[in-house]
């Protein structure tokens, strides 16, 4: 085997306590492929359903995370381990808004002014159906086999909007559209990611749950050997089995899921070396980058005014607000995104503002304050995503730039000999990213695990 001193040997090692991870663990256990130790470098498992600081908001938890009504696994999990889930619908009776750069504030509806002329929506709806045709023939599991991949990946969403669309009007709103389902520009993002990021049909009205993926994440944790603190600096691999190391000791396994992101995969030494692609891959991986705000409230104030909350902000602090309250009311929630690409882009903010915590906690509530009026500038609770450099996973998705799927897709969830891969990143479209691509991504990489094993 290898040499050092051996802390504990188990059967699967898994790496990394967020969905992810924690759903590879209790996969393993339902196949008979145990023992199985889950190791986590934070303080408490969770990963980026656990995002959100808590002393900020006061006692409360953060708002439950947006789920569409067809994600059957993940709400089969939620009412196995009897996490509640609650319909978040939007009502149409309440006016959506939209600030300028100006500071005017006028009604929208799904970020388009009301006073946008018909042929001017028309065209959108037009072009926004184009795109989705775009989808078929797609492989979403793997989009880079498809058989038009080459050629959809070779282009921006931009590229192809500038081709397609019938005015310098619909060009500019669709372009924010689709940065809103991005995260970045379109002009940085390959039109094939796109594609599969948005579905097969980006025009579809999905019916809106909320789940508290911090609650599912304890209580599936409860359910699995895990160890905080425990960061990986180095996994071995050999014919006899695999290792992993930190400044807590070593363990030995006979396998190892990783379920991290590739970037923060990136952080861990491997004997004998990864593939340069992998390594190239690693290093390379893109991050879009938001800052998330959850503003607390005694009560959702706006819907009196006839307000549902959701406001888009032209000059990019926030970029967005949507009503996140509980149902019962009992409190009033604001969730808000920033994007941090800079002002030059659409919907991105002034760099400088949102480096300055302060100055950007003060121009978003001003802002809100401007759209809902002086309420908005007197929240009880504010608290702010962790995004630094030393988080794990501080990042929102993944959108990935012309040539990136088609050059690293066949690595991206590839075993490397007693090494499997998990993570939302590793999972097919349009889950890819969300708490559903998570859940698959540990599933599959477990089944993977218990296929060698025999179990």
């Amino acid at each position: 085997m290898f040499g050092g001193t051996l802390v504990e040997w188990t059967k699967v090692i898994v790496v990394g306590a967020g969905l992810a991870g924690l759903s590879a663990a209790e996969e393993l256990r339902a196949r008979g492929a145990g023992p199985v130790v889950v190791l986590d470098g934070a303080r408490s498992p969770g990963g980026r359903a656990d995002a959100m600081p808590r002393a900020e908001l006061e006692g409360l938890s953060p708002a439950p995370m947006f789920i569409r009504a067809d994600e059957r696994d993940l709400l089969e999990l939620a009412g196995k381990l009897e996490v509640p889930v609650e319909r978040l619908a939007h009502r149409q009776d309440l006016e959506d808004l939209r600030v300028g750069e100006d500071g005017e504030v006028s009604a929208s509806r799904d970020n388009l002014p009301l006073s946008l002329p018909w042929w001017s929506r028309f065209g959108g709806e037009w072009l926004l159906d184009r795109f989705g045709r775009l989808g078929e023939g797609v492989d979403f599991g793997s989009p880079w086999l498809s058989a038009k991949a080459g050629h959809l990946d070779a282009q921006t969403a931009y590229s192809w909007l500038r081709e397609y669309a019938p005015d310098s009007e619909v060009l500019d709103l669709l372009e924010e559209h689709l940065t809103l389902e991005a995260g970045l520009p379109t002009g940085r993002v390959s039109l094939l990611w796109l594609i599969a990021h948005v579905g097969r049909d980006p025009a579809a009205e999905e019916e809106g749950l909320g789940l508290d993926a911090r609650l599912l994440v304890r209580r599936l944790a409860a359910l699995a050997d895990v160890r905080v603190g425990h960061h990986v600096d180095l996994v071995e691999q050999d014919e006899s089995g695999v290792r992993v190391h930190g400044d807590w000791g070593t363990y030995a396994a006979e396998r190892v899921v990783l379920a991290l992101s590739p970037a923060d995969a990136d952080r861990v030494e491997f004997v004998p070396r990864l593939s340069e692609r992998r390594r190239s891959m690693q290093r390379q991986w893109p991050r879009a980058g938001v800052v998330q705000t959850e503003l607390v409230y005694w009560r959702p104030f706006w819907r009196n005014f006839g307000r549902s909350g959701q406001v888009f902000f032209d000059d990019g602090i926030p970029a967005w607000s949507i009503d996140h309250s509980p149902s019962d009311s009992s409190h009033g929630r604001l969730l808000t995104h920033t994007y941090t690409f800079g002002e030059y882009a659409p919907l991105g903010a002034d760099q400088v503002s949102v480096e300055d915590r302060a100055r950007h906690r003060g121009l978003l509530l001003e802002n809100v304050a401007r759209a809902l009026g002086p309420l908005g500038a007197k929240p009880l609770a504010v608290a702010q995503s962790v995004s630094d450099d030393g988080a794990y996973s501080g990042f929102y998705r993944s959108p990935m730039p012309p040539g990136f799927l088609t050059e690293y897709g066949p690595v991206l969830r590839s075993p490397v000999g007693r090494i499997h891969w998990a993570g939302t990143e590793t999972a097919g479209f349009p889950e890819n990213g969300d708490l559903s691509g998570a859940l698959a991504s540990g599933r599959r990489a477990a089944a993977e695990v218990a296929a060698e094993l025999g179990s």
